[in-house]
């Protein structure tokens, strides 16, 4: 009975093996384009729930599970989309693996003008004269561009400068207008607005805080706290501590040397966003009273306080404070109390100061433990805010068309006031920097609605608005494409036809070949010096601002090979042996077994074989000649110098390297050779484990590469180097990447324009101030292009030159704030 049930199993198992041959593991799919950005992914298996699918859609994007999934691209450009399938059996167990990756290009035309200024200064005092430069992308000097400067002035200037006789807050906007040649095709517009600031008067309030530091393992420790209002990022700090001691950090900690009463200043000076000092400067100075530690204070005096109105209450919540202990409030306006937790109505408006200090009740004849904390307080201030918003309408050809991106510059502002945005199309929105789209051309009125609220999140009656006016202009539906063929008679020359549809006969055309060369004419041929790969580029415009641009990899083939002369027959090259430097092999240039060669080494000896190897015993020079003879009567001879120099034993090199990981992108690795002889060339191959028809393998000719591994797992990194002498060395080891990769994209990121030939741009704003760092990576995920700059509060333009890179595409990342933005785009 026991043979007959093995039986049954092992018929069972062939027959298990039987049906899953039979199961297709195919993981070749089709694409369809649902629009000029969208695309629908459906692969050839759907059969079973017991197929696995993981799509990569290779622009950064977050890979899908489903089954046919659509996704929409945010840039244009040429992607490689990747499709694993997995099939298991009703057991779970893996049946087979396989994966499949095609190539889709992603092109869409939009108006390629984005306006943009920047100004000397954005504060001043009356009268001020502020110079405004224009730095719009896609500006030409025939362009219309017309300055408003927020006080009933403006300009057709290309950069003005504009004096301010008046103090107040003033909203400057540019415009930029592509000139049409066709009157009945749609203008490329844009605008870009922000807000300057011009004041009548320094008022500057320097002031602070302090309390002692409650531990007695730190005696005689103070912390000071900076309560300046306006006080900025950069304004200029500097605390004198009254003891020949100075600091200029925000919230110092000083620790004094002994007991004493010590006169503690601060002093600020206000500062221009670029960083030049001005001459709004306040101080304030406080005696400060550092009591003997013979007995330990170790009471921490501190309150809170609750503002309605001019009616406030505060609230004693000091550490260490009994009962018994004296107290005593400063209300900021003459006022005292001796209460612990006193309620005051202030008489008027106005900024105040109100200080608690407390007494610890002690034995007659002890040193007293007297503890101070103040702070400043603002009651009924009249209304100040002012609404403001610039905006810039989205470049991306992904976006919905007539995208516009809306910022809220009002001041001042609160996170908890109420905002309100209507767009002039019947519709609105509350959130903070809305991006909203248009259905329709035309001009539309937004407005920005603030109402403050207080602390507690009631509505006041300091109301704010503000309504400007904007052209959503008729969309481009351009799309450029081109086909190429090669001449019969001469392969590197290529005949270029335009197949771009487009609704005008005034339509211009730029061709990029790919190899440094252009031309202007709608259809193109040109001829290509060496034979290899090269990115064609063909941008088409019409009317004043649509454009559109199509980019494809062609294929330069060499012409045939025609029959060599006879004195090229003669014709030789060498090389050296890699582990012994006296041992040469030599090589015609063109064999051809109706051929008899004849070699004369130069040390008496030689052979008749077509491509030899000989040692030379001895060091020196040597001409080697080589004599052809041909059946039809040709003979031709050739000789060169070959240097024998001192021996090289590989044995005695050794080869290695090492890894540097970046602390902020453990995924990005930097590798540094190492030998005992001089290195001056080194190749580096990395390669996925385990390897696979698909997997690919990255070559790098570079000293030293930074690398960025997009995905997790084992990789072989190889190191191959060629010596002096000919001793050539190769070291490889395994290296493991962590299943966290750090580059995925938190955040989306525009770069412009886009496709680029100098400079490729990107904007971010910024809530504080803080550090971008900027990379540019090859389509090999090589680093070739890095900048890091300091960042602060509005927007901010990172500018990356790019011009001496090859025409191809590119990975733009920006890190900053913790998060990681990236787009993809074309240097052509």
């Amino acid at each position: 009975m026991k043979k007959i049930f093995t039986l049954l199993a092992v018929i069972f198992t062939l027959f298990s093996l039987q049906s899953n041959a039979q199961l297709s593991c195919s993981p070749a799919f089709s694409t369809q384009f649902l629009n000029a950005t969208t695309v629908k992914f459906i692969p050839v298996v759907t059969d079973s729930p017991l197929v696995q699918h993981y799509w990569v859609f290779g622009d950064f994007s977050t890979p899908s599970a489903a089954i046919s999934p659509t996704h929409q691209y945010l840039n244009n450009g040429v992607y490689t989309v990747k499709h694993y399938l997995v099939r298991h059996n009703p057991n779970n167990v893996t049946i087979c693996t396989d994966s499949a990756t095609q190539t889709i290009t992603i092109a869409q035309s939009v108006c390629n003008v984005q306006a943009y200024f920047t100004n000397s200064s954005d504060t001043g005092t009356a009268p001020s004269t502020i110079q405004f430069t224009n730095q719009t992308v896609g500006f030409s000097s025939t362009d219309s561009i017309t300055w408003t400067f927020g006080d009933g002035t403006s300009s057709n200037l290309i950069n003005p400068a504009h004096i301010y006789t008046s103090p107040g807050i003033y909203t400057v906007c540019l415009r930029i207008k592509k000139n049409n040649t066709n009157a009945s095709t749609p203008p490329c517009i844009s605008v870009f607005c922000k807000t300057i600031s011009i004041s009548t008067a320094c008022n500057l309030a320097a002031n602070f805080t302090f309390y002692r530091d409650s531990l007695v393992t730190i005696p005689y420790s103070y912390h000071f706290t900076n309560t300046t209002v306006p006080l900025n990022p950069n304004d200029s700090i500097r605390w004198s501590f009254g003891d020949g001691t100075f600091s200029s950090q925000l919230h110092p900690t000083h620790v004094y040397a002994q007991p004493g009463t010590y006169n503690a200043c601060l002093r600020v000076i206000k500062r221009t966003p670029n960083g030049a000092l001005t001459n709004c400067v306040s101080e304030t100075c406080r005696p400060v009273i550092v009591l003997p530690l013979t007995n330990p204070c170790n009471l921490q005096v501190y309150f809170t306080d609750s503002i309605n109105g001019n009616f406030v209450q505060f609230t004693n919540q000091s550490v260490g404070y009994a009962s018994g202990d004296s107290i005593k409030w400063t209300l900021g306006d003459g006022t005292i109390s001796y209460n612990s937790n006193p309620t005051h109505t202030y008489s008027n408006p106005g900024t105040y100061t109100v200080c608690l200090i407390i007494k610890k009740n002690t034995a007659a004849g002890t040193t007293p433990c007297i503890r101070q904390y103040c702070k400043t307080i603002t009651i009924g201030v009249a209304c100040t805010l002012v609404a403001n918003f610039t905006w810039y309408r989205d470049s991306m050809p992904t976006v919905a068309n007539n995208t516009y991106h809306f910022t809220n510059t009002s001041t001042p502002f609160n996170a908890n006031d109420s905002i309100r945005w209507t767009f002039g199309d019947g519709t609105a929105s509350n959130v903070l920097n809305p991006a909203h789209v248009y259905a329709q051309p035309g001009t539309y009125i937004v407005c920005l609605r603030i109402i403050k609220r207080t602390a507690s999140g009631a509505l006041t009656n300091c109301i704010a608005e503000v309504c400007r006016t904007i052209i959503v202009p008729q969309p481009c539906n351009v799309q450029a494409s081109f086909t190429s063929v090669a001449d019969s008679t001469n392969k590197k020359k290529i005949y270029f036809t335009n197949t771009t549809i487009v609704p005008t006969a005034s339509s211009t055309a730029i061709w990029f070949f790919g190899d440094g060369a252009t031309a202007t004419t709608w259809n193109a041929v040109h001829e290509y010096l060496q034979p290899g790969r090269y990115y064609v580029c063909l941008r088409v415009q019409y009317g004043n601002g649509c454009v559109s641009t199509k980019c494809d990899s062609i294929t330069v083939t060499a012409n045939p090979i025609t029959p060599p002369t006879c004195t090229q027959l003669s014709q030789y090259s060498f090389v050296r042996s890699a582990t012994n430097n006296n041992i040469v092999s030599f090589s015609p240039n063109f064999i051809d077994n109706t051929v008899q060669y004849t070699w004369t080494f130069g040390d008496g000896t030689g052979s008749q074989l077509a491509t030899p190897t000989h040692q030379f015993a001895n060091i020196g020079n040597y001409t080697v000649c080589l004599t052809a003879f041909k059946n039809n009567g040709c003979a031709t001879t050739t000789c060169r110098t070959v240097n024998i120099s001192s021996i090289i034993n590989c044995n005695n090199i050794t080869l290695g390297f090492t890894e540097a990981i970046d602390s902020l992108v453990p995924n990005r690795i930097r590798f540094i050779a190492n030998s005992n002889t001089a290195i001056t060339n080194q190749l580096w191959t990395i390669a996925k484990l385990p390897t696979s028809a698909t997997s690919g393998t990255a070559t790098i000719n570079a000293i030293n590469p930074t690398y960025v591994f997009l995905d997790s797992g084992s990789y072989r990194v190889c190191l191959k180097v060629t010596f002096a002498g000919g001793c050539v060395k190769e070291f490889c080891k395994i290296i493991h990447i962590a299943q966290q990769m750090p580059f995925t994209s938190n955040c989306t990121l525009q770069v412009f324009p886009n496709p680029t030939s100098t400079n490729a741009n990107a904007m971010v704003t910024l809530a504080q101030p803080m550090v971008l760092n900027g990379y540019i990576y090859n389509s090999s995920n090589m680093l070739v292009a890095q900048k890091q700059q300091q960042g602060f509060v509005g927007n901010n333009t990172m500018s990356i030159y790019v011009g001496g890179l090859p025409a191809g595409i590119y990975s733009f990342r920006l890190l900053y704030g913790g998060q990681v933005c990236t787009s993809t785009f074309v240097k052509l």
